[in-house]
């Protein structure tokens, strides 16, 4: 029986409040109260492929009648490759719309690679910036995207091996909690400060699932990362004193995302 060879994970150095270097110190109802429903994030995705589209006619409509001058043929191909490309870019979200609304795996696949919309993630940042979208709030909303995907995929979790990353600014009574939550289903449990610190632990443990507590901005960064070569739900923390200071999380949301990669599929985590 062959060993099984550990999965590499490459993933930015990132230390803890990296995410926040622009922060200020105050604290406004913004900072707070950042939930945000998957509209937010699908809805920003269907603007950007908008967006990309008509950039993408524009840029055919001004360099078609040099290609044609050089080559009908050539012309007619960039034309219909063009089209296509654009045509697939609404499919492919259109079928991660579905496997959120139908909670069943209808990604496109090719060469053996699911695409969803956490390969989106720059380009949905990038443009709801520009429409002055707090950056929180679009990323509590994305978690849930990918939450809910990882949800639809339910991928043969038979033999899962769980890995909880959990932010050191945690409160200690609930970071004790959810280390004894881990004892009681025989899973792991690490405190991770960091990008490198969290790779050496991704490494050193071989997960086949992870679930991470942190903010929404190190959750996103955290699931580009490693997604799609482990399953990652995400678990977004409160922070009633601003971040890295004294933030909590739901203690449900913890469990169920762990019941659900445990097979027990009825568990609704934190795709809701």
């Amino acid at each position: 029986m062959h060993k099984e060879q550990p999965i590499r994970i490459t993933l930015k150095d990132r230390k803890l409040g990296d995410e926040w270097a622009e922060w200020n110190g105050s604290l406004c109802e913004n900072d707070i109260n950042v939930e945000a429903g998957k509209r937010l994030y699908i809805g920003f995705a269907l603007l950007s492929i908008i967006l990309i589209s008509v950039a993408a006619f524009i840029f055919w409509y001004l360099v078609s009648p040099r290609f044609y001058i050089l080559s009908t043929q050539l012309a007619e191909v960039m034309r219909y490759t063009i089209i296509g490309a654009v045509i697939l870019l609404f499919i492919w979200l259109l079928m991660n719309v579905l496997s959120i609304i139908f909670d069943k795996n209808l990604l496109l696949r090719i060469w053996g690679i699911e695409f969803s919309l956490c390969f989106f993630v720059p380009v949905v940042m990038r443009i709801s910036k520009r429409f002055g979208v707090n950056k929180d709030k679009m990323g509590h909303s994305f978690v849930k995207v990918s939450n809910s995907l990882i949800h639809a995929t339910k991928k043969n979790f038979d033999q899962v091996k769980i890995l909880i990353l959990l932010p050191h600014c945690l409160q200690r009574s609930i970071l004790n909690a959810i280390k004894e939550l881990a004892n009681q289903y025989h899973i792991s449990a690490f405190v991770a400060s960091g990008g490198s610190i969290a790779r050496k632990i991704i490494q050193e443990q071989n997960p086949t699932a992870v679930i991470g507590i942190a903010c929404e901005r190190d959750l996103v960064s955290g699931i580009q990362d490693i997604v799609p070569k482990i399953p990652v739900i995400g678990i977004p923390n409160r922070r009633p004193e601003g971040p890295c200071k004294n933030t909590t999380v739901d203690f449900r949301e913890v469990e169920e995302a762990i019941r659900f990669f445990l097979g027990y599929h009825s568990a609704k985590i934190t795709a809701r």
